[in-house]
């Protein structure tokens, strides 16, 4: 029988994957809701091929035979068509722990309950809580196997500037020795009760107060574009993301860039401000990428589902 006239690979095949080449275009903030289908959709797929494996592997056991002589022997076929089934299981395990596959730090883990206290003390109505431990990651982590990915000891140092912590909140001097701005002293005056015990001397020790600061400077920066009439979620997230890492300022100057251009929305950062910057295009040394292309790839690495925020959702929720 032509097996794409039988239902069983429509519904494991042909209908997943296109629920999932639907996901795959731009950002997902419509798409959030359709996450456990999405992954219901690549378990089906896995379905189908460990069944194509099963079929490869033996292809002269037919379980449709089997299971025919199971009816009139049932000792003898029966085991054999169970041999099957036990073969298709393991084969539908294996596929489908490579699919959901999202090493998590040990740290992050251990971390988890503390950051979601937070979000739930500091910023319940925080869109993406899994945007949380994906800039986390992407701020102290280095690699996955970095002894400070997830601990407040991570540090950025240089003779101008100093990267602190969880959330890497940074201080900068000028030529002179001159402090030329401490992002500390800004997060702390968005909310002083919150964060009145935050200080350099225990940034390095203190994770409560570290995922804190983060808490308080994201939900200012999304207060502030609600106020500007962003409406949208996940166009909030971005441009915070963008601001988080290259300022504020500049965001709103890239916004302006937007709105003079013909068919950009300044009201939406993918495909639309995300094209427009003063931010210098010339790699940096010792970094090998632009300002430019470093606060783009800083947003599409933690505000998209992929490649971190799935990985933080089954510990802090998408």
């Amino acid at each position: 029988m032509n097996p794409l006239k039988r239902w069983r690979w429509w519904a494991v095949l042909a209908l997943p994957v296109a629920v999932i080449a639907l996901n795959s275009f731009g950002p997902d903030g419509w798409r959030d809701p359709l996450v456990k289908l999405i992954w219901l959709s690549w378990t089906a797929i896995c379905v189908a091929l460990a069944h194509s494996a099963r079929k490869a592997l033996f292809d002269y056991a037919h379980g449709r035979e089997a299971w025919l002589k199971a009816i009139q022997h049932p000792i003898g076929a029966g085991l054999a068509f169970l041999g099957l089934c036990f073969l298709a299981g393991v084969l539908v395990l294996a596929f489908t722990g490579f699919a959901r596959a999202q090493p998590v730090p040990a740290a992050a883990q251990t971390l988890a309950p503390l950051v979601g206290q937070e979000i739930d003390q500091h910023w319940p109505q925080a869109p993406r809580r899994s945007y949380v431990g994906a800039l986390i990651e992407k701020e102290s982590c280095i690699t996955l196997e970095h002894p400070t990915c997830w601990s407040t000891a991570a540090r950025l140092k240089t003779s101008r500037e100093e990267g602190a912590g969880l959330g890497q909140i940074t201080r900068a001097w000028g030529a002179s020795g001159a402090l030329r701005f401490d992002a500390l002293a800004e997060t702390r005056a968005m909310d002083p009760q919150a964060l009145q015990e935050l200080s350099w001397d225990n940034v390095y020790t203190r994770a409560d107060l570290g995922v804190r600061a983060i808490l308080v400077k994201l939900r200012d920066c999304h207060r502030r574009f609600e106020r500007l009439g962003i409406a949208d979620d996940m166009a909030r997230l971005a441009f915070c993301d963008a601001a988080y890492n290259g300022g504020l300022g500049g965001v709103q100057q890239e916004r302006q860039l937007c709105a003079l251009t013909a068919g950009c929305d300044p009201a939406q950062w993918f495909g639309h401000v995300e094209r427009h910057s003063n931010k210098s295009r010339a790699k940096w040394q010792g970094y090998g990428a632009s300002a430019f292309d470093i606060n783009r790839a800083h947003v599409r690495a933690t505000v998209l589902l992929e490649p971190r925020r799935w990985r933080y959702a089954q510990w802090l929720g998408v």
